[in-house]
């Protein structure tokens, strides 16, 4: 069986039900599929995200009270959104995954062995990345979920008198109906774990997704420089002009086609970035804002430490790993530069000149075209939540 990219993250898409037949060569986009998983959006969307937006417009009477639900609705809120993007990119996400199939394939017939070192290095740091990143999500959520069933738990063994413990649902929501009796109730909390557990799968799945799909963007730019590296070597060595030419062709044609795989990156992930950004923003913006007044060892304090740390590794990986596709695609001209052209003939010092210039055009992912996605982005934004931060606390005060 031939060895397929993002083998791991096929796994999560298929658990997530996006997919339902992952672990071929080429995906294919199934109409039967999207209409499922537009089924499953309506879980969340009805039985936390709705709920949880009458709460906020309806009974919300404090400053506190309201930022203390509106960190858990924007998370749900926006990641609702996020599965509604990427299935109505859907055509687009498979595509990009069965190009780098593609191309994956074609580098992995290579017989050079820091190509394939490249490869199996990629392979491995996806596998462990995916692995951690999406159990250490889907734990934090389920966990968060749980918390009041833990409680109810915990109240019955070791409570002298579990009656004074009223088991209450995890996000605090206002439902068109009663959930005072336990039918009610029960159902409404098992529709609501089933919410959580596709929103978890879908945050850190969807992300795992453009993490590692710029992963093997970056090493294929990677490969690209090793065989720019080959040819100025056989330059240097003298090598008939027939083969000089046709793979400097080749060299091109790959570079034409990774700038290709950025164009539908940014095409299937620009405003899921945005998304993402605006997400992260406000969650730092007002768990900080939330900590300062709740502080202390209670319930109120672990919940709200829970979205904090989520929120800045998800930024900061979204831009160190778009950064490092914009640095390695820079690094190409650098490369082509050290190419000791003068020692070929006109037209291939015309090409490789040519090939330097356009190489030099910096390029990236975009968060819905506004910027280039960029660690200075990271940086900008923590800078505006804290500033958003401040702004809040001088409000309280007053």
């Amino acid at each position: 069986m031939a060895r397929l990219v993002l083998h791991e993250v096929r796994y999560v898409l298929m658990a997530m039900l996006y997919i339902s037949r992952g672990l071929v060569q080429k995906i294919e986009n199934s109409a039967l599929d999207k209409y499922i998983y537009w089924f499953l959006v309506l879980i969340p969307f009805c039985m936390m995200s709705i709920p949880q937006f009458t709460y906020l417009i309806v009974d919300t009477e404090s400053l506190l009270g309201f930022v203390s639900v509106l960190v858990p609705f924007t998370e749900i809120m926006l990641t609702n959104l996020k599965m509604i993007i990427c299935n109505v990119k859907r055509a687009k996400i498979i595509s990009l995954i069965n190009h780098i199939q593609e191309q994956w394939d074609e580098y992995g017939k290579s017989s050079h062995l820091e190509i394939q070192s490249l490869i199996t290095s990629t392979t491995k740091k996806a596998r462990i990345f995916v692995i951690i990143y999406t159990s250490s999500f889907l734990f934090i959520c389920l966990e968060y979920s749980s918390f009041p069933l833990l409680k109810r738990i915990y109240y019955n063994v070791f409570s002298d008198d579990p009656s004074n413990y009223t088991t209450v649902l995890p996000y605090i929501s206002r439902f068109a109906y009663s959930t005072e009796n336990n039918s009610s109730f029960a159902v409404t909390y098992i529709f609501i774990l089933i919410g959580v557990y596709l929103l978890a799968l879908a945050l850190s799945g969807f992300d795992s997704l453009f993490f590692t799909l710029a992963m093997h963007i970056t090493t294929m730019f990677r490969i690209l420089k090793f065989e720019i590296d080959q040819l100025e070597l056989d330059l240097r060595a003298g090598i008939c002009r027939a083969e000089l030419h046709a793979k400097l062709k080749r060299i091109i044609l790959k570079h034409k086609t990774n700038l290709s795989l950025i164009d539908q990156l940014e095409d299937g992930f620009s405003f899921y970035l945005m998304i993402q950004f605006l997400t992260s923003s406000i969650v730092v913006c007002v768990v900080l804002y939330e900590l300062t007044i709740v502080f202390g060892w209670n319930e109120d304090t672990l919940k709200t430490l829970t979205y904090l740390p989520g929120a800045i590794l998800q930024l900061f990986l979204f831009c160190w790993h778009a950064q490092n596709i914009t640095e390695e695609a820079r690094l190409v001209s650098d490369h082509i530069y050290n190419i000791p052209w003068y020692l070929g003939d006109i037209a291939l010092q015309k090409t490789i000149l040519t090939f330097m210039v356009k190489a030099q055009k910096p390029t990236g992912v975009t968060a819905s075209k506004f910027y280039m996605v960029t660690l200075q982005s990271f940086q900008r934004i923590t800078s505006t939540s804290y500033s958003y931060f401040t702004l809040l606390q001088t409000v309280n005060q007053q």
